[in-house]
């Protein structure tokens, strides 16, 4: 996996939005810590090769119960959150614990959205050799508390106007299935 520190394509957004980028750096790292590193290392492979960002990286099949609750609920998870069922819920509560499913819901929420932003940003702009310097990173806390920083630097962002901002973000509800 490409670390975001040494993804060329995020470039952009350490020009324009360095503080997001900080904090969607340290939701990276919290993500990676909240579960056990191998399974956290299949599950971002995972992820990559569903959205197509895989090549070279796929994950080796799941070899273990764990694996398999996991990944499924993960192939459902990118193609359409609200699609996942409560049997694959459940089937992760065996595996990790129950107070373990929003968590994983959690770090795949984290893999989901930086591999969706590295491709986005890899189509939109041209690749940019020079590097700009990043800000102070963020330091890693929970994962909760982690995402919490990484939606309220999202939210401080000034570079689109105000109605481009609301359909991004009701776009991103729908997406959800988030009612508020």
């Amino acid at each position: 996996m490409t670390r975001l520190a040494d993804a060329p394509e995020l470039e952009p957004a350490r020009v324009h939005a360095g503080d997001a980028l900080a904090a969607l750096e340290a939701a990276n790292a919290a993500a990676r810590l909240a579960v056990d590193p191998e399974l956290a290392e299949s599950l971002q492979r995972r992820v990559d090769e569903l959205l197509g960002a895989g090549a070279g990286t796929a994950a080796a099949p799941p070899a273990t119960d764990r694996d398999r609750a996991c990944f499924d609920f993960a192939d459902q998870f990118v193609v359409f959150v609200p699609g996942v069922t409560a049997s694959q819920r459940a089937a992760v509560a065996v595996q990790l614990g129950p107070a373990r499913v929003l968590e994983l819901a959690q770090v795949l929420y984290v893999f989901d959205l930086t591999t969706r932003l590295r491709l986005s940003l890899g189509q939109l702009f041209e690749p940019v050799a020079a590097r700009t310097s990043s800000p102070e990173p963020y330091q890693v806390t929970s994962l909760e508390s982690s995402l919490g920083n990484l939606h309220a630097a999202a939210m401080r962002l000034q570079s689109l106007d105000p109605v481009t901002t609301e359909l991004v973000r009701l776009h991103c509800a729908r997406y959800h299935d988030c009612k508020t």
